[in-house]
């Protein structure tokens, strides 16, 4: 990194440090404009950041591949096309579920008590609050620049991200640039590098109805429960991950973003297993026809969807259960990774440190993101977010600190790898 850009770093994270008080609004008053998925409909906040960058004089490329799913995409040129570092982050968040349960209006927008407080704020208007400020800070100083910067707001992520990150990619596939940075939630003790895959199905079977008089106790129903006693067998398999994962993973037996997290770190290691939606039957006294369940199954790294596929039926047919049929939920995918050698996590690594004091932590996480769209294109694709409280629950909420944080590092390290000297 030339002196240059070092003291284009040093003024913009003192500038991030005097307007934190700037930023965690801009955060809070995103969570004003909800976009619960489902149903899915990003256009109300695309709008509301839209129109943040086209006051700041930023031009926005506005995309919507299927009604309500909108994208935004603004690139700040540099010097030649390539390389290209992006910011990728989405709009779309879990629903808040009952406003009852919470002590705080989800949607208020609130700041307090060193806190920003509302659905969605960990996954993830935080980290994309902290993208789109490091982007508008770059903007404003006009920072020379060696490739362009590009900052993607992007729907769906939620659902699979096939119209959002995954459309783009598709129809503009330069925007994928040469290296990426998400602020998915994790904590700013913690720099992700990998996410497990994914490999959500159902369990399907079908009958004849009659009258609850006549049941026999052998029903569809009880036969979806006798296989989710076989499926859930598929957290004993073992992973096949690769030899430089080895020591990340070793690593995570002691690492926790929040106390959800703690004590299951064997998950890593394994596949998970959560029935998460069960439908059957039409009336009590009326012996139901069909009953499905939808299961979660994330995936560590060396097992595959098939493989998740061919044990569950495996299993089924041992225990005389082979009438249950067995159906992928698109998309499936499996577990990817960015080299713990790329210098890109070199670059962010060194900037957690310098924000937080503490070199933080390589990890991988339970969980999926839209770094498994750059990751097969050879992009090299990080997740450094703010912890995330409650997140899914009541109460949801960051903290400023991790705010500030996450804003220096996503800063710092898009500046040193455009700046000049810097190598790819």
């Amino acid at each position: 990194m030339t002196e240059q850009a070092a003291a284009f770093k040093a003024r913009l994270w003192a500038e991030i440090d005097r307007r934190r008080d700037e930023l965690a609004r801009l955060c809070a008053e995103s969570l004003k404009v909800p976009a619960e998925n489902p149903p899915g409909d990003t256009r109300a906040i695309a709008e509301h950041y839209a129109a943040i960058l086209e006051r700041a004089g930023l031009r926005v490329e506005r995309f919507e591949p299927e009604p309500g799913k909108m994208s935004l995409v603004s690139t700040q040129p540099g010097r030649a096309d390539r390389p290209r570092f992006v910011f990728n982050g989405h709009l779309d968040h879990f629903p808040s579920d009952d406003p009852a349960l919470w002590s705080f209006p989800p949607y208020a927008g609130q700041v307090r008590d060193g806190k920003i407080l509302g659905r969605g704020v960990s996954d993830m208007r935080g980290g994309l609050t902290a993208s789109l400020f490091s982007y508008l800070l770059i903007h404003e100083h006009r920072v020379p620049l060696r490739g362009p910067l590009t900052l993607m707001m992007v729907a769906d992520e939620e659902t699979g991200g096939a119209w959002g990150t995954g459309w783009i990619l598709e129809h503009r596939p330069e925007l994928a640039g040469e290296a990426c940075m998400i602020g998915e939630p994790e904590s700013p003790d913690g720099l992700r590098i990998g996410e497990k895959g994914k490999s959500q199905f159902r369990l399907i079977a079908e009958g004849d109805s009659r009258h609850g008089g006549l049941g026999t106790g052998d029903d569809v129903v009880i036969r979806i429960g006798a296989a989710l006693q076989e499926a859930r067998k598929i957290v004993d398999m073992e992973d096949q991950p690769p030899a430089d994962l080895l020591p990340i993973l070793d690593g995570m037996t002691t690492y926790w973003r929040t106390e959800h997290d703690r004590g299951r770190q064997w998950l890593y290691r394994r596949p998970s297993m959560a029935a998460g939606l069960i439908r059957g039957g039409i009336k009590v006294n009326i012996v139901p026809r069909r009953c499905e369940v939808e299961i979660d199954c994330r995936l560590p790294f060396g097992i595959t969807p098939d493989d998740i596929r061919n044990a569950v039926e495996q299993r089924l047919a041992a225990a005389g259960l082979g009438g249950v049929r067995f159906e992928h939920m698109l998309p499936v995918f499996t577990a990817s990774y960015t080299s713990p050698n790329d210098p890109l996590v070199h670059l962010a690594r060194a900037n957690a440190a310098a924000a937080t004091g503490k070199e933080p932590q390589l990890t991988v996480t339970f969980a999926a993101t839209d770094a498994r769209y750059f990751r097969p294109r050879r992009v090299p694709t990080l997740i450094f977010g703010p912890r995330p409280s409650n997140m899914a629950a009541p109460d949801e909420f960051i903290t400023v600190d991790d705010l500030v944080a996450v804003a220096k590092v996503h800063l710092g390290t898009a500046l040193d790898y455009l700046s000049e000297g810097t190598g790819q």
